[in-house]
């Protein structure tokens, strides 16, 4: 039957540092953040608890309901969705902080030494038994995010065990502050993804925000990780944009001639998650009008630009809104 759900409903899990969840998307309007165990320290996991949890979302929208969690989602989509049930092919992976950048919208930044000490579990037994009970499929995705990925000691591990097992794309989110071999040999073979968050398209923003010096050495990497990318859009830069600190266009704009010049073929636009977060339903005309701004500069130089999980809801809010006649201050 057709019914409104997403591939995270239907086969995706994410592991976070002290818990598991169903998907680790929080933009809706219903926050997200759909936890099944939460004090987690990397047991083994309860599948037939997991899957129970996802049966009773599916079957919430069966009833043309809607999982209060994943309200105003712009992924749900109503469509025959696949029988087969009880299987992963969508990992994320946020269950490490440590980092070597010290990003001024980042959570841990409350406490930054306790965040870099932190002691995450090991998720490689886990994904041994997913592999063992059958429970992963072998077409699937899967995204590094948590902290600096390059720090994380199963890292190349886990890496080299998931295109071995036959996943044709990971995603790696990271601060290219260090060079990975991993993820350069990942970058060759076109079964691997990298996103890159310079937020900045000057070096003076870019320490402002990071709080490291880092911009040129950032940028040396990003080059040489384009350099081997078999996938011409495979390297992403990335811009969040956090108002009243980088909201301008020449910041933007010399964004984009930077990653331009370093062979980066597709830039990612997003939006700062506790300032969104605030405006879900009233974001200002001048943000939209600067994103619009940005993705006609974008596709003036030729690049692939890609709105990201945030950006993408709140753009879809606002045309929603503007169908409706409504503008925002």
């Amino acid at each position: 039957m057709k019914y409104k759900s997403c591939y995270w409903i239907e086969s995706g899990i994410n592991f976070d540092i002290d818990s598991y969840k169903v998907c680790c998307l929080y933009s809706a309007k219903g926050g997200g953040n759909t936890i099944v165990r939460s004090n987690y320290k990397g047991e083994s996991v309860d599948w037939d608890e997991f899957f129970e949890f996802k049966d009773l979302m599916r079957e919430m929208h069966k009833r043309g309901e809607t999982y209060p969690k994943c309200e105003g989602c712009i992924y749900l989509v109503e469509q025959e969705w696949p029988k087969e049930k009880d299987k992963i092919s969508m990992i994320n992976l946020d269950y490490w902080t440590k980092c070597n950048s010290r990003c001024s919208y980042c959570h841990t930044m409350q406490d930054k030494e306790r965040y870099n000490k932190f002691k995450n579990y090991n998720f490689m037994p886990i994904l041994k038994d997913m592999i063992k009970r059958d429970i992963l499929r072998p077409n699937g995705h899967v995204s590094f995010g948590g902290g600096e990925v390059t720090l994380l000691r199963e890292f190349d591990g886990l890496l080299h065990t998931f295109m071995n097992f036959g996943f044709p794309l990971t995603r790696i989110h990271s601060s290219c502050i260090k060079y990975s071999k991993a993820i350069e040999k990942g970058l060759k073979t076109g079964k691997v993804d990298l996103i890159v968050s310079v937020d900045a398209g000057t070096k003076a923003m870019h320490k402002k925000i990071k709080q490291v010096n880092s911009y040129d050495k950032v940028w040396s990497n990003l080059k040489r990780y384009a350099k081997n990318q078999k996938d011409p859009f495979a390297v992403k830069s990335k811009y969040i944009v956090i108002p009243g600190e980088n909201d301008n266009k020449e910041e933007l704009v010399e964004w984009l001639k930077k990653s331009k010049e370093n062979g980066i073929n597709c830039v990612f636009h997003e939006i700062e998650s506790k300032w969104f977060y605030a405006r879900r339903d009233n974001v200002p005309d001048d943000i939209i009008e600067l994103f619009n701004y940005t993705k006609e500069k974008a596709q003036e130089m030729g690049l692939k630009y890609v709105l990201y999980e945030r950006a993408e809801h709140m753009m879809e809010y606002a045309h929603n809104k503007k169908e409706a006649g409504v503008h925002n201050a």
